[in-house]
């Protein structure tokens, strides 16, 4: 593809000055067009410009007409015989058109999301602000360049309203990822067409909802796991009452296969190891529904004045001793300025250990798990669990926080860890972020207003 040609901006020759200047300055500047003063009309005529404006008094005009008409090779020559720069009829038709343009570009620029006009070769014709900021470019870079080379092509599988719209000649909405064009863009082409309604190409609206799938997908969520918490408070409060009385007749079972005499039977000696395999998944089980019932459970925090510095120092005592056992690494970073934070001392620690843990549980023998504390602007704080362990798979990031899910062996997780971690936070007004790499290790970082935020928000 050969680079396009960038417009040729008009240049205009003024010869004038105090309050012609001004006006020139203010009203005949702008895109597009540049305007250069001259204080003699030797130069303006000398000069490269496409057009030559003289603002002159009646008594200059004849002497300015003869000295013109001696230059045959001078530019374009606008001579206005005024005594007022704003008096001479051509000047109030100048201002007319120019004060529209103007209007009509400040317009344009104003709106913040990118606009472009393009015509009937996916050439673009105008293009505001938006569009340049969103490029990365300065608009004389964006006039006259085809779409496709500014924005790229779309990803595979998201169509191209555009060339859809200039094909057809039909108005289109779609979602839409560029390769040259950040987010996931809503591109609205709706055609134009001139007097005689001939198309001339499309009007392109793009706005980037990246912001509002998220924003989606986490209602979705808070919607699924609000059903899925009613769902498993009932199937837990059934089971639970059936469970202790298994585990209590198993437990006398163990007991009295102890017996010698019982023991000695042939057909006996492999009671005791079943039993206490038993009483294990029984136990298992109890864990699992205590987990559900702490996920299902709506518990306002309970919230007091704490020190997230001293939270993560009780969680990394009770999580260490597991660390050294398995060989990894442990340390602390914590911002010794960081404000106190108004929480749930008991429901932030079992988040926070859970992280920890999973963290623990991804990181091979001879790696490092990191602790971190930090300040996020004004009116947060972060703590940061990092690890360099297997990482999650990128198709897996917005699943970790779904109930039920996880990346363990069959027997080794519940799925529920995160998901309770994400209501904790969530009930704390706060959030957590995600930061993965399969390979490279995982960060998990708890974002947590500090007291008197919200009042000072308000």
């Amino acid at each position: 593809m050969t680079a396009e040609r960038e417009p040729e901006r008009l240049r205009v020759g003024v010869l004038g000055s105090g309050a012609e200047g001004a006006y020139w300055a203010s009203d005949l500047g702008g895109r597009g067009v540049d305007v250069i003063f001259f204080q003699d009309l030797d130069a303006l005529l000398d000069a490269q410009v496409g057009l030559a404006v003289v603002v002159a008094t009646p008594a200059e005009a004849a002497r300015m007409s003869a000295q013109v008409a001696q230059r045959p090779a001078s530019p374009p020559f606008a001579l206005l015989v005024s005594s007022g720069t704003q008096e001479h009829p051509h000047l109030r038709l100048v201002e007319s058109l120019l004060k529209g343009k103007n209007e009509w570009e400040r317009t344009f620029d104003a709106i913040v999301d990118p606009v472009a006009l393009v015509d009937r070769t996916g050439t673009v014709l105008r293009a505001n602000l938006g569009l340049a900021r969103g490029l990365g470019r300065p608009i004389s870079e964006i006039i006259g360049a085809p779409y496709l080379q500014l924005l790229g092509r779309p990803r595979p599988g998201s169509p191209d309203p555009i060339a859809e719209s200039l094909a057809d000649g039909g108005p289109r909405t779609r979602e839409v990822r560029f390769d040259s064009f950040p987010g996931v863009q809503q591109v609205t082409a709706s055609p134009y067409n001139d007097a005689d309604g001939a198309p001339q190409g499309v009007v392109v609206i793009m706005k980037d909802v990246n912001d509002i799938k998220e924003q989606q997908e986490r209602m979705q969520q808070a919607a699924r796991l609000a059903d899925i918490g009613q769902l498993a408070a009932g199937v837990a409060h059934e089971i639970n009452t059936q469970l202790d009385s298994i585990a209590l007749r198993a437990e006398r079972l163990l007991k009295v296969a102890s017996d010698s005499r019982l023991l000695a039977i042939d057909a006996f000696k492999n009671f005791p190891r079943y039993l206490k395999t038993i009483d294990e998944e029984i136990f298992r089980c109890k864990r699992i529904i205590g987990a559900l019932l702490e996920f299902s459970r709506v518990r306002k925090p309970e919230t007091r004045l704490i020190d997230l510095n001293a939270l993560a120092e009780k969680a990394a005592d009770l999580v260490g001793h597991q660390m050294k056992l398995k060989q990894v690494s442990f340390a602390l970073q914590l911002d010794p300025g960081l404000p106190q934070i108004r929480a749930d001392d008991g429901q932030l620690r079992q988040a926070l250990i859970a992280l920890m843990m999973n963290a623990l549980a991804a990181t091979p023998p001879g790696g490092h798990v990191d602790v971190q504390t930090r300040r996020d602007g004004a009116d947060a704080v972060v703590l940061t669990v990092a690890d360099d362990g297997v990482g999650i798979p990128a198709q897996n990031l917005d699943k970790i926080f779904s109930p039920f899910f996880t990346t363990k062996p069959m027997g080794q997780g519940t799925g529920l860890g995160l998901a309770i971690c994400h209501g904790i936070v969530a009930s704390h007004g706060g959030e957590i972020r995600v930061d993965s790499e399969t390979g490279k290790g995982t960060r998990l970082s708890l974002v947590l207003p500090v007291a008197g935020a919200e009042a000072r928000r308000a």
